[in-house]
């Protein structure tokens, strides 16, 4: 004998399932749904989690999860939003739902954030342990006035202009740090600026130095810095690296580097040492070139 259709079935069914989902989530163990969360990024913690369900908005508030704010990408922020919002704005959000201002450890800083924002952190955030701060148009009074309040900041990403700057290093030295990095920049980073970070900056354990720089620049690190340990060059793109270079980087655990052989775009004279890019190699390296030429006909 048919049964009856009825029309809400399908509708019933839909709502019964949607709620066995959510109920679902509801009903996962908190240290494995704060677990999930403490790995999710910042954009999917601001804008994502809070609509899931209770449970979830309720994990999402412990500070664990709010230990690295990554603002960097201030686009996405935007997008995430679906609204033009400003950088204080965003950070009294974050704050005011996830109660996580003393938890805050690792602040990556849009690269429009000025003096003012910069401030306006330091107030709030004053246990930070690291702060990456892109932008090269700070000044430094803001800067001094705020690393002031920064009482156990260890690590610090800035403009290659700061990185050097004799009056910043001098003042930092205070807070022992232990992580360094500068942006990219157009200037080469010379021996004497490498002189500077090592005599002001004796602690690193970890330096990444993403731009133009000198050979000489990076033996200075290599030799003045006895605690190193992870060493980032990447953006070393003078000459290939060498045996010397090598070897001294041998006792570090992690070394960063691209070898402008790798990349076909230079070479070292053998004979006379020399560093020669292939447009305009040296009479060493053309006279090698000929003689393989005319040894494979």
């Amino acid at each position: 004998m048919n049964r009856p259709i009825n029309p809400n079935s399908t509708a019933v069914t839909s709502t019964s399932a949607s709620s066995r989902l959510s109920k679902g989530w509801n009903d996962l163990n908190p240290d494995l749904l704060l677990s999930i969360l403490s790995r999710l990024s910042t954009l999917d913690l601001i804008a994502g989690v809070y609509a899931v369900c209770s449970s979830w908005r309720s994990a999402a508030r412990d500070p664990v999860c709010w230990r690295i704010l990554d603002l960097s990408d201030w686009d996405a922020v935007n997008a995430r939003f679906r609204a033009l919002v400003s950088f204080p704005q965003v950070l009294n959000r974050i704050l005011a739902f996830s109660r996580a201002g003393a938890s805050v450890e690792k602040l990556y800083l849009p690269p429009f954030a000025d003096g003012q924002d910069l401030i306006f952190v330091a107030d709030r955030l004053p246990n930070l342990i690291y702060l990456s701060l892109p932008n090269p148009e700070i000044q430094e009074d803001e800067f001094f006035l705020a690393l002031k309040k920064f009482r156990f900041l260890t690590g610090l990403a800035v403009d290659q202009n700061f990185g050097t700057s004799v009056n910043l290093l001098s003042f930092l030295q205070y807070h022992c740090l232990t992580e360094f990095k500068l942006f990219e920049h157009e200037a080469r980073l010379e021996h004497h600026h490498a002189m500077i970070m090592c005599h002001y900056l004796p602690n690193l354990k970890k330096l990444e130095i993403p731009v133009r720089l000198s050979r000489q620049a990076i033996l200075t690190f290599l030799e003045e810095l006895h605690g190193l340990e992870y060493l980032d060059i990447s953006g070393y793109q003078d000459s290939v690296i060498n045996n010397e270079i090598l070897e001294k980087a041998s006792r570090l655990k992690v070394f960063v580097w691209h070898s402008g052989r790798d990349l076909g775009e230079f070479v070292v004279c053998s004979n006379c040492g020399g560093n020669e890019s292939v447009a305009e190699p040296c009479q060493c390296v053309l006279e090698e070139k000929i003689m393989e030429w005319l040894a494979n006909p």
